[in-house]
């Protein structure tokens, strides 16, 4: 397995939906981000979050169009995030151009400053 890392902003975070239900309110978030290091590009994040007064999830699906270290192509990672933790993995089949047959997973990491760090680990044939 090899590791990418990148920094990345958040250029767009938009509620598409929100709705309160009994004790949980769901809503539903278009992302954009850009991303600057060994992952150079773009993704579009599709999110659906549900909270409540003691615990919050989310799932989203994260579509990206970059090059990972020099290799050009898309991919869509799977975010699933809860009490339990978070799992960030590569969807399997989804990678093209130089990315076909990518699999891995990734992490995210944000510091004091409010900076985020992306880290991919992946595997390519």
């Amino acid at each position: 397995m090899q590791t990418a890392t990148a920094a990345f902003d958040l250029d767009k975070w938009e509620p598409q939906s929100e709705e309160k239900a009994d004790n949980t309110e769901f809503a539903r978030v278009a992302i954009a981000k850009t991303f600057t290091g060994e992952v150079e590009g773009t993704s579009t994040v599709e999110m659906l979050t549900a909270v409540t007064e003691t615990g919050r999830a989310y799932v989203a699906f994260e579509r990206f169009s970059v090059a990972v270290e020099g290799r050009k192509g898309s991919f869509v990672l799977h975010h699933s995030a809860g009490e339990a933790g978070y799992t960030l993995t590569i969807l399997p089949g989804s990678g093209t151009g130089d990315l076909t047959g990518i699999t891995g997973t990734a992490a995210i990491e944000q510091d004091s400053a409010g900076a985020h760090t992306f880290r991919l680990t992946y595997s390519l044939p």
